[in-house]
């Protein structure tokens, strides 16, 4: 055999076994792709989708607390358990909840957002359109669960059916007549609620497009009629149990700087000592009611427009300077609670607190630790 045969066998034998490992090795990468895959795709369903069942296991040993009740009481705690959960589902979870997506290139017109209704009040949907290319005949129908639609107007060559009803269908020749009649299509709630939702089902063809319709009674603003003395803005409010002697130390130091701010004392103590003095409230409550009671209480007695909650071992220093936070609320009106907090006497630092509200009111806060 010459040497130039040997050479191509060679070759032949080289390539041979590298498109075997080529093969081998793509498979390999297929098959954990494939899995890799698998596992993405079942790490991405929702979790809505599987049940919460049998989820977790106990480690060996456990003791299930179910296990120590009477048979006859726990299946009276999972009824109860059920309705209540019923309960607080009617209460805080409505159709609003319901996760909504656009469709892509629809010709509907509809409201998105900010759709809200009186209950049991007509009020007419605004924005629905419909924008189509030409056609001999135009028909769309709109669908709610918790009220009815109606309209008015029935022009010539249209045909409307359901008005009154929980469907309402709408067809017209002119697509010009069709969006004046769904200009006056008004939507009503049949059940009285404060504060609930429906949803919308608005089609035309093979196109649909669901959108919420907020029901709830409008909130009746609360206004104040803000003087320019700081006793007629703020109200000092504070909680107090067994210590009037840091009480006393607390209103005389309040009284050395803001001599005519109204101060809220609430005491559950139960050995009761009278406070007075001029603009001061003093509300004695039956004894170890605790610090939630009494603020309740004292907020509850506040006419002005801000009130500031202090402990009554605080104590009001020079460097306290409730104007500035008054200053900042009605500088920034969006704002719930302004809060400075102090320490030892010495400045630390000031800064703003979003997002927290308490009944009508807002809150400011100030905190002077005081030397034990």
């Amino acid at each position: 055999m010459s040497l130039s045969s040997t050479r191509l066998q060679l070759v032949a034998v080289t390539l041979i076994i590298l498109m075997v490992f080529y093969v081998i090795y793509f498979s390999n990468v297929n098959e954990n792709l494939f899995k890799f895959s698998s596992a993405t795709k079942l790490r991405s369903v929702s979790p809505r989708n599987f049940s919460l069942a049998h989820q977790c296991t106990c480690p060996k040993g456990s003791e299930l607390l179910k296990d120590y009740i009477a048979k006859d009481q726990y299946e009276e705690l999972v009824k109860w358990r059920a309705k209540d959960l019923q309960q607080y589902k009617t209460r805080m979870v409505s159709e609003l909840s319901r996760l909504l997506f656009a469709s892509p290139n629809s010709p509907l017109q509809y409201p998105i957002q900010g759709y809200i209704v009186q209950p049991l009040t007509s009020t007419l949907i605004p924005g629905l359109g419909l924008h189509a290319e030409n056609r001999s005949s135009y028909k769309v129908s709109l669908s709610v669960s918790k009220g009815i639609l109606t309209t008015n107007i029935t022009p010539e060559q249209t045909i409307i059916k359901g008005s009154g009803k929980n469907k309402l269908i709408i067809e017209s020749r002119s697509l010009v007549t069709l969006n004046n009649l769904l200009a006056k299509v008004s939507y009503t709630s049949t059940d009285y609620h404060i504060n609930t939702g429906d949803l919308a089902t608005f089609q035309f063809e093979m196109h649909e497009a669901v959108f919420p319709i907020a029901i709830k009674q409008p909130r009746v603003p609360v206004l104040y009629e803000m003087g320019t003395d700081i006793s007629s803005q703020v109200t000092i409010t504070t909680k107090t149990f067994q210590r009037y002697k840091h009480l006393r130390v607390l209103l005389d130091s309040i009284r050395q700087f803001y001599s005519n701010v109204k101060i809220i004392i609430a005491d559950d103590s139960f050995e009761t000592e009278h406070i007075t003095g001029e603009n001061i409230q003093h509300y004695i409550m039956p004894p170890a009611q605790g610090w939630f009671a009494g603020r309740n209480l004292a907020v509850s007695q506040v006419t002005t427009k801000y009130f500031l909650w202090v402990d009554d071992d605080f104590m009001f220093t020079e460097k306290t300077k409730i104007e500035n936070l008054v200053e900042v609320m009605e500088a920034m009106p969006e704002l719930d609670v302004v809060r400075m907090k102090w320490l030892l006497f010495e400045f630390i630092y000031f800064y703003l607190l979003y997002g927290i509200q308490v009944a009508t009111k807002h809150q400011i806060y100030i905190a002077i630790s005081v030397i034990r």
